[in-house]
């Protein structure tokens, strides 16, 4: 017996595509159908013992449903008075009449056993079906993206592959509610998730993370390779969005249906599944308020990610996502000065410890907003008196935030005094000259900078030439005099390619 169910579970799989608990169950009946019959058999099939072979036929009702269940009834039974006949050569009619009995109790039972397991694995599959996926578009919902994200990354990680996450926007999706009705803006949401689950095969997969947002993942592939499908896709959606908006014959949209992408790689952006997940989110970020230029530098997760103190990358990405959450004006802001102040750090031959401090502290200069409402970050016009002394303790609470991190003490200098005057009339602690760290007085020329050249909703961006002039009139005020010409030398060349 040892031997048979050995072998069966050597030879099964490979002629049947059985799962693991599946072949159990196969197994148990190999087992339990021969066992059964070499009892009664050896106690001659005494009447108490007939009903033993009820065990085997519920087994095959309930693991293979009602009809599996009704023919390993009728199998049993028939082995039933099959063993009668060779132990008494002819059926005494009190044998046969009990023999029918059985048997019909047997079939039955077994028939509805199987019955109720049907129900049973229906519901639990639709159970299943609405836990895991999202019943619009037929995609991993977002609770499950999160759990095959993290079994993704871990076989990932263990076979020493990378694996890249993109998420597709649609751009202005308000717009075709608005103009089509909600109804027309479900169904294009379900023609993308159609498509995407023809196009991605195993074992690519794609998820709805958000009402208009989906996520792909791409095990195995690196960023600029992963990166290929999509932006194929993308013209594919387009084309199935417009073609269900002319089936219900209305015109095309006026504006055309675009998508916008974000993407994050392990196991250069992050190695677990939610950091992943931000740093994708904050690519698409920046993809959107690019408003289609050329990006001048990588993510600056990316570069964080690789440097010495990986180990505060987690703490990073977290306080990056309250920034972005909390000012829409940072996106972009955070990252020009972060290039801007490497630029002038590489004219000047800083050291590399130097470098690293000014990517976290000049990405960060604004963490102490998360303190100030946003409806005061986002004001669309100057402050007053006492709006901007709010405004003034950012630096003091951004400092606060990230003293006690180990890793960020250096840092946390920058975040107090980068808002701090050459002359002294700055703040908040009114330092002057050289009292202010070097590092701070760096990102308050790129702060400024950026400040002076970005359009803001109350006034036009200055041009390059206009904010240079700006710079070298307030040198020796609010900056450093000998900072001021390394540093416009050292971003006129960002500048020029950002604006272009």
């Amino acid at each position: 017996m040892g031997i048979t169910v050995y072998t069966a579970r050597k030879i099964l799989p490979k002629i049947l595509p059985l799962g693991p608990s599946r072949l159990d169950e196969i197994l148990l009946l190999l087992v339990v159908f021969p066992l059964t019959f070499i009892f009664l058999w050896v106690s001659h099939n005494f009447y108490g013992a007939k009903v033993l072979i009820l065990v085997p036929a519920i087994i095959a009702a309930t693991a293979f449903g009602k009809a599996m269940g009704t023919i390993g009834a009728i199998l049993a039974s028939g082995l039933l008075f099959f063993l009668d006949y060779r132990l008494y050569l002819h059926f005494p009619p009190e044998v046969f009449q009990t023999d029918v009995i059985v048997s019909s109790v047997i079939i039955l039972l077994s028939w509805l056993m199987g019955g109720l397991m049907e129900v049973e694995r229906r519901a639990q599959k639709e159970l299943l079906q609405l836990a895991d996926y999202d019943q619009l578009t037929g995609l991993y919902n977002h609770r499950c993206l999160q759990e095959k994200l993290a079994l993704s990354l871990k076989e990932a990680a263990e076979k020493g592959q990378p694996l890249t996450v993109v998420l597709l926007d649609i751009d202005q999706f308000k717009y075709y509610n608005a103009v089509y009705g909600y109804q027309k803006g479900d169904e294009i949401l379900a023609a993308i998730g159609k498509l995407l689950l023809e196009e991605l095969l195993s074992p690519f997969y794609a998820a709805r993370y958000a009402n208009d947002e989906f996520a792909l993942v791409f095990p195995g592939k690196e960023k600029e390779r992963a990166l290929k499908m999509p932006t194929e896709l993308k013209e594919k959606i387009a084309q199935a969005a417009t073609l269900c908006l002319l089936e219900s014959h209305l015109e095309p949209p006026s504006k055309p249906f675009a998508l916008t992408m974000g993407s994050a790689s392990f196991p250069d952006d992050a190695d677990t599944a939610l950091p992943l997940i931000r740093a994708a989110e904050n690519d698409l970020f920046r993809a959107k308020s690019s408003q289609g230029k050329a990006r001048l530098y990588q993510s600056i997760l990316s570069e964080i990610c690789a440097l010495k103190i990986k180990e505060a990358f987690p703490t990073l990405q977290t306080l990056v996502a309250l920034i972005n959450t909390k000012d829409r004006y940072t996106y972009g802001h955070s990252e020009r000065v972060m290039s801007y102040a490497l630029a002038l750090a590489e004219k000047l031959n800083l050291p590399e410890e130097d470098k690293d401090a000014l990517r976290y502290g000049s990405y960060l200069h604004d963490l102490g907003k998360i303190e100030i409402e946003s409806n005061l970050l986002n004001k669309n016009g100057p402050l007053n008196d006492k709006e901007w002394e709010i405004m003034k303790t950012h630096p003091i609470w951004g400092s606060e935030l990230v003293k006690p991190l180990i890793f960020f003490q250096k840092i946390a200098l920058i975040l107090r005094y980068h808002h701090e005057n050459y002359d002294g009339s700055g703040y908040p602690d009114g330092l002057k000259g050289k009292e202010i760290p070097l590092l701070a007085r760096i990102v308050r020329l790129a702060d400024s900078f950026d400040a002076m050249t970005t359009d803001r909703p109350y006034r036009k961006g200055l041009t390059f030439e206009q904010a240079s002039e700006e710079l070298k009139r307030h040198a020796g005020v609010f900056y450093d005099p000998e900072l001021v010409k390394p540093f416009l030398e050292a971003v006129k060349e960002i500048y020029q390619a950002e604006k272009s």
